[in-house]
């Protein structure tokens, strides 16, 4: 008995720290899988709002096309009316 109290004096640091770093691979552990989740979480909310940019762009993209072939429209409409009010000026006057 003497013999193992000496042997467990003599090696009471080296099982200190054996057991200290088993603690310490558990927690490192536990804290990568937290980390893990964390991350999964933030990779799906990123996800989520880089769809709902996509979406917005392509609706605020079919409005821009949209306005800007009523705009061509108007300025059609709006050159046509210019060259019959031009060739009604230009029958008027006279040669």
């Amino acid at each position: 008995m003497q013999q193992l109290t000496t042997q467990i004096r003599n090696w009471w640091g080296v099982m200190l720290s054996l057991l200290g770093l088993a603690v310490w691979s558990v927690r490192l552990e536990a804290r990568a899988r937290a980390n893990t989740a964390a991350l999964d979480r933030e990779t799906a909310r990123l996800a989520e709002e880089i769809r709902a940019l996509e979406a917005r762009w392509q609706r605020q993209r079919a409005e821009d096309l949209a306005a800007r072939q009523r705009d061509r429209e108007e300025t059609n409409a709006l050159l046509r009316e210019l060259r019959a009010d031009i060739k009604t000026v230009l029958q008027r006057v006279p040669r």
